[in-house]
């Protein structure tokens, strides 16, 4: 095997190919493929159709039971000092209120800092919360169900998100991972969080919350299909199809589930050839704060030891400087860069741990895992448009798309055929201290998501 006319032949393919383009567009075109939706079935099967198309192996449906949520009615109402309604949207895994709604004062803790927080907790009790989705300019980015975590903790009875940007959108998102949410939450646009702080420090504010969603088990299911390698190992590569239901999902994630789809189509050819297997997944419900991607490691965790990594692709696709994060694991960063220079190509590497997305659930089990990005992190922006109605098809650069498959193709080939160990598996206590190292632990408490103060020779779930 010619690992240089491999590696030249995935760029030709994957910058000249059509696929990539046209598989975008189907997806998008289905819908939001929100879980429980008649459009996650049809992305499901148009997904594993490819698969088989493209000569994968095992290609197959991998099922799993969740609770499912849909949204219904949601009416935000100022009661005082004076009458007026506001447009409103229900976070995912919202509770619905009781009967008749909920009537209570607002109170405004800012960013929803654990510090700001930490601030007003003795006037948030009975209260509900008005938070913005904004990040403090310093220190670490606290995460949407990190701060609905304070507000609970605090005894709030209510959350209100208020987008930070302007135009109108406001920004959906999950509570809690697989179960409802402790208590009612919204979202709502910038423009209606300005008029609600602006009451807010007139004075006190009432407000009357009625939301109504409906929840109750039901399944989803990833999608799989395999490229065979000449052993045992196995290289996991990622990204979740669904959406959520406000709009088309076209940059989180059906671009990554592009990537997928075309290293799926471009590595299948290489059937036998390469070192380790290639397992391609389309991961459901990962908007329903990283479910999916979680059960699947609780239903895989015998198999662990044989994936020797995972890559992560939600999100990769961008037109800032093409990297990985490689969450504080140092002989991955040593082999990234043996890659940079293998193939000479500048790869952006940080050491940053991102709990939100697929691949964190394998790094909890120890299993060596890596996110894939190409937008620069600007605080100010935040999401972009990720999360609002306006995440749609035209938001998503061609050449972005193409340059993204590339890179990410040229990283999975030198992985899969690297001769040595990628890398070690870390004990549960050394994934606790890298989560520590990197101040996360506070913040994975307020989401429900740590769990080392368990018997650490088994993590349980996420």
């Amino acid at each position: 095997m010619n690992l240089s006319t491999l590696d030249k032949t995935l760029i030709a393919e994957t910058w000249t190919t059509r696929e990539l383009s046209t598989n975008l567009e189907t997806l998008c075109d289905f819908g939001s493929r929100f879980a429980g939706t008649p459009s996650e079935v049809q992305a499901r099967d148009f997904i594993a159709e490819k698969f088989r198309a493209y000569g994968l192996d095992n290609v197959h449906l991998d099922p799993f039971e969740y609770l499912g949520w849909w949204r219904g009615p949601c009416a935000l109402d100022v009661v005082a000092p004076r009458a007026q309604s506001f447009d409103a949207i229900s976070l995912v895994y919202s509770p619905s209120t009781p009967a008749g709604g909920l009537r209570a004062p607002i109170v405004d803790v800012g960013m929803g800092t654990e510090k700001e927080y930490a601030r007003k907790k003795d006037a948030l009790k009975g209260k509900i919360v008005l938070c913005s989705s904004a990040n403090p300019e310093e220190g670490r980015v606290p995460h949407r169900r990190e701060k609905y975590g304070w507000a609970v903790d605090a005894g709030a009875i209510g959350f209100v998100y208020a987008r930070h940007l302007p135009g109108g959108l406001p920004e959906s998102g999950s509570l809690r991972a697989g179960k409802l949410g402790e208590i009612p939450a919204v979202a709502v646009s910038y423009e209606t969080g300005a008029a609600l702080k602006r009451l807010i420090e007139k004075g006190e504010t009432i407000v009357a919350l009625d939301v109504q969603n409906e929840s109750h088990p039901t399944t989803a299911w990833h999608v799989v299909g395999e490229v065979r390698g000449q052993t045992d190992e196995v290289i996991v590569v990622g990204a979740h199809y669904d959406g959520h239901d406000i709009s088309q999902g076209a940059m989180d994630d059906a671009s990554g589930t592009c990537l997928v789809l075309e290293l799926a189509r471009v590595f299948a050819p290489l059937k036998g050839q390469l070192r380790r297997t290639l397992r391609f997944i389309a991961f459901a419900c990962e908007e329903l704060g990283v479910l999916g991607s979680t059960g699947y490691v609780e239903k895989h965790r015998d198999e662990r030891q044989q994936i020797a990594l995972m890559i992560q692709l939600d999100g990769a696709v961008g037109s800032g400087r093409k990297g990985f994060s490689y969450s504080g694991l140092d002989d991955i960063e040593a082999l990234l860069k043996r890659i940079t220079k293998e193939t000479d190509y500048p790869l952006k590497l940080s050491d940053r741990v991102v709990t939100a997305s697929d691949h964190f659930p394998f790094l909890m089990e120890g299993v060596p895992a890596i996110m894939m990005f190409a937008r620069e992190q600007d605080r100010a922006l935040g999401r972009g448009f990720g999360h609002t109605a306006m995440d749609t098809l035209d938001k998503v650069n061609t050449r972005d798309l193409h340059e993204c498959a590339m890179v990410a193709a040229r990283v999975v080939l030198h992985l899969a055929a690297h001769p040595d160990s990628i890398g070690r598996h870390r004990t549960p206590e050394e994934i606790k201290q890298i989560l520590i190292e990197q101040d996360l632990e506070q913040a994975l408490r307020a989401q429900g998501k740590w769990k080392f103060d368990q018997d650490l020779t088994g993590l349980g779930d996420l």
